[in-house]
């Protein structure tokens, strides 16, 4: 994951704010579309996909747990917050996206409008 936004605060009590940028592995097919996301530590409970107006937008808090009595040394994520946005074209049918978390893996499937998709002509013989 790539760190997205660093916001540091000015005043004293409100801590540094980290946003994650998950890195996606996306893949167009005649059907749709289809995007995998690694997610460690994410929840289904803490995992939020919307779309409006044809922004997708993927959304979470991480779980990150430390043992009791342990400080970590050095820490490559120290977000426990992510967000990714994709614009979806007018030929994909975001009423029909299915998700699905696995082990910290995310599947989406996006499939294009019936319109959109191949048609098979067949051929009478006369």
């Amino acid at each position: 994951m790539n760190t997205k936004n660093k916001e540091v605060s000015t005043q004293d009590s409100r801590p540094e704010v980290i946003t994650l940028t998950p890195e996606t592995d996306i893949y167009e097919s005649k059907e749709g579309v289809t995007l995998y996301m690694d997610l460690p530590g994410v929840s289904k409970k803490t995992l939020d996909i919307d779309v409006d107006q044809n922004i997708l937008t993927i959304k979470g808090e991480i779980g990150l747990t430390t043992a009791e009595n342990m400080q970590p040394t050095y820490m490559d994520v120290r977000a426990n917050s992510f967000e990714r946005r994709f614009t979806l074209g007018d030929e994909l049918d975001s009423s029909k996206i299915k998700a699905k978390l696995d082990q910290g893996a995310l599947k989406l499937s996006i499939p294009r409008l019936e319109k959109h998709q191949p048609k098979k002509i067949t051929i009478k013989v006369a």
